[in-house]
């Protein structure tokens, strides 16, 4: 027995010496989200666009965004945004990374150097199609139960600061340097917020979201839809942009949502 048990420990030590490695982190995939500015002058009302993509109304949202005064995070390529819905569904803040002026390839390779691996399942990474420009971004996005603090029609800033604080992901509070961000996040003003309507529809038989901000008088909507493959975006994005512009609705102004609040 004893003579047994000695060649089973040897078998059984040979075969650990020899495990196959840990699996390797998984590269970057990013998801693919295809959107354009309607030109609202070629429709009679509100009602008339919500009715041409045979949307139905889904939410109505508050949005406010949080930078300095001089908006020294986006031009770093940092976006918070609060998230305030008017129903009973969960506030939710955001935080993300965007890439503007950088090709997908290198801003997946900056990403990847910093630690990021297709395996986090609590970071979205997307490709965005506008304007005819593919900008990479990463995000994350906290959610939390609606508070007094915290409202449809209200906020207390310093409260949103101190909960942007508190959540914020070491990957991305320490992108470049954790000082400098707790610092200027610090310094941040709430611009907002826009009211965000939100529709589901289609167009061109693909399953599309209708988005209708007003802000300071002023209002944009934009429609796009979401893919995880390039050929699908690839695809959309041709026969989109085909028959926005045969019909008259493509808009001239493809601002970006974050643009159309943080540039007034």
């Amino acid at each position: 027995m004893k003579k047994v048990s000695f060649v089973g420990a040897l078998t059984l030590a040979f075969f650990t010496s020899f495990a196959l490695p840990a699996q390797a982190e998984s590269p970057i995939e990013p998801g693919y989200e295809v959107k354009f500015n309607l030109d609202l002058d070629s429709f009679s009302n509100q009602e008339d666009v919500v009715q041409t993509f045979n949307a139905t109304h889904d939410e109505d949202v508050r949005v406010y965004y949080f930078d300095t005064p001089d908006q020294q995070f986006r031009d770093q390529g940092y976006i918070h945004r609060l998230r305030i819905y008017a129903s009973d569904k969960k506030t939710n803040i955001t935080y993300k990374k965007v890439f503007p002026g950088v090709t997908v390839e290198d801003a997946i390779a900056e990403a990847t150097a910093k630690g990021f691996h297709n395996d986090m399942s609590n970071y979205k990474f997307e490709n965005d199609r506008k304007e005819g420009i593919d900008t990479f971004s990463i995000s994350r996005k906290e959610t939390f139960k609606q508070n007094k603090k915290l409202t449809f029609d209200s906020i207390d800033v310093d409260y949103a600061i101190k909960l942007f604080k508190e959540e914020a992901p070491k990957k991305y509070r320490t992108w470049d340097q954790e000082d400098w961000y707790q610092d200027t996040l610090s310094q941040t003003i709430p611009y907002g917020p826009a009211l965000a309507e939100s529709y589901e529809g289609e167009y061109l038989g693909i399953d599309a979201d209708l988005e209708i901000w007003t802000y300071q008088g002023d209002t944009i909507a934009e429609i796009s839809t979401k893919v995880p493959e390039k050929e699908q975006a690839d695809q959309i994005e041709e026969s989109w942009l085909d028959g926005l512009t045969e019909s008259g609705w493509l808009s001239d102004e493809q601002t970006s949502k974050t643009g159309f609040v943080m540039d007034k």
